[in-house]
């Protein structure tokens, strides 16, 4: 999330740990393979966010908590779309 992205009530030395947040946990989710890149950001970005403006300014735990808000969000269709690959697998053979 570009720094003119965030919004402006908060102060420029939060927006730079929000931006440093998001971009050290998108680039850790990608190492993971996400597939639907734009809403995987937006929830890591709206986390972040939130966070932020409930007053946490830790970003090592800015990150860790939205990676794991995302991850709990993307993994049921992670794990449901494993699962039908493997019926068909089944079916297949």
């Amino acid at each position: 999330m570009p720094l003119n992205e965030i919004p402006e009530f908060f102060h420029p030395e939060i927006r730079q740990l929000i931006d440093f947040a998001l971009e050290d946990a998108w680039q850790e989710l990608r190492k993971d393979g996400v597939a639907d890149t734009a809403s995987v950001r937006e929830k890591l970005a709206t986390t972040i966010v939130a966070l932020a403006a409930i007053g946490e300014t830790d970003p090592i735990r800015l990150k860790n908590l939205a990676l794991h808000a995302t991850r709990t969000a993307y993994e049921p269709r992670r794990r449901s779309a494993a699962r039908q690959g493997a019926q068909a697998s089944k079916v297949a053979a």
